[in-house]
């Protein structure tokens, strides 16, 4: 599949201290290349299904800057897409990533109908939220995201929260994690400011918060009700899977397209930034791709960090996104130090969630992660009951 991400424009009605899109401006995507990135992805799409033998897929992404400011264009994007797909013949799907502040209960049904799932941007409760996603004018914009959850209710698998944790906030994320779960049913993303100056003392508190977000999520299998988040159950399925897969990791400049506002195109979404990372552009999609660029990219992908070749748990470490290592590191090929931390200290924190339920025969845990497989008391997972 490929996965084309537009940034329809640079600007924000949020100003998030730890924002890595780059620098607010009112600049915007015009229809002309939307359009022409949208063709690109396409195209794309044809020869990667032709090369494999089987239908071409898409996933259609929408990034900034702040998507749901450019709303006409994106509803302009969609008709456009669905139908020189369907001309073509390519499986289609959609993406969004929002702040959630701009969505309405029309715009909302709008997107259910089309398809789309959403990323929706919030730093759980109030008071860790309030650390950094606001207005210009310094006002917290959580009470808007509150209101907009109430309509997901019911359509939770069409959802998840994105909570980026940060030094700054990190004090609020055991309490925020309980809010979140009591307060929507949707699954919950920790993404850590990668980009952030970890001290000492903040990777302490990282470490003690996600000791006792490891508790919550224990707490919720026995109560039949799981908190599905990111940093546990990914690293589990990891391991009974026997390592992340294939598919499972990012194609750095391959399958993964990002297009700036100008039409520049980038091997990810958040290396677009201010779209003035010459060494990481690949082309324009009005004037074609630079295919010695690109395949340069592609070289670069992986690690090439000596430390790692030996780990472990390299199977189980996200050591392999390009991203996430320019951002730590400044190469697409080298992992940085504060990823590592925080892979071994996930691994750790879910292996102690998924020893804890496997000894106690947790079912949700069991039909969640070995349906089929024996519990050790003569059922098979998928007969285990409470």
């Amino acid at each position: 599949m490929i996965y084309l991400t537009l940034c329809l424009t640079h600007d924000c009605n949020l100003r998030c201290g730890y924002c890595y899109a780059g620098r607010k401006r009112a600049v915007s995507m015009s229809r002309k290349t939307a359009f022409r990135s949208i063709d690109f992805g396409l195209q794309q799409a044809c020869r990667e299904g032709k090369a494999l033998g089987k239908m071409p897929e898409i996933q259609i992404g929408f990034f900034g800057g702040e998507p749901l400011l450019e709303w006409t264009l994106l509803q302009e994007c969609r008709e456009y897409a669905e139908a020189e797909s369907s001309r073509a013949g390519i499986n289609l799907k959609w993406t969004l990533t929002t702040n959630m502040t701009l969505l309405t209960e029309e715009r909302v049904v709008w997107l259910m109908e089309k398809g789309f799932h959403l990323g929706l941007s919030m730093d759980g409760n109030a008071a860790m939220h309030g650390v950094w996603r606001n207005y210009p004018d310094g006002r917290s914009s959580h009470a808007e995201c509150v209101a907009a959850l109430e309509w997901f209710k019911g359509r939770e698998h069409r959802a998840e929260l994105i909570c980026v944790v940060n030094p700054a906030n990190v004090k609020h994320l055991e309490e925020s994690v309980r809010w979140m779960g009591g307060a929507c049913g949707l699954d919950i993303m920790l993404n850590p400011d990668f980009g952030a100056k970890w001290t000492p003392e903040a990777l302490a508190a990282l470490s003690a918060a996600y000791e006792k977000v490891g508790e919550e999520v224990v707490r919720r299998y026995r109560a039949g009700n799981p908190l599905t988040l990111n940093v546990i159950q990914s690293k589990i399925g990891a391991y009974v899977k026997g390592g992340y897969q294939t598919c499972d990791m990012c194609s750095l400049g391959e399958r993964e397209i990002a297009v700036a506002v100008s039409g520049n195109i980038y091997p990810c979404a958040r290396l677009v930034g201010n779209d003035d990372l010459e060494n990481l552009c690949m082309g324009n999609v009005l004037t074609g791709v630079d295919r010695e660029k690109k395949l340069k990219l592609a070289a670069a992908r992986g690690n090439r960090n000596p430390k790692c070749l030996d780990c472990s748990l390299r199977a189980r470490c996200l050591q392999w996104c390009g991203c996430v290592n320019y951002v730590t590191s400044g190469r697409t090929d080298w992992v940085g130090e504060f990823t590592c931390f925080h892979e071994k200290l996930s691994i750790r924190v879910a292996d102690r969630v998924a020893e804890t339920l496997w000894e106690e025969r947790n079912p949700w845990f069991i039909r969640e992660f070995y349906s089929g497989v024996s519990s050790g008391d003569g059922n098979t997972a998928a007969e285990c009951e409470d």
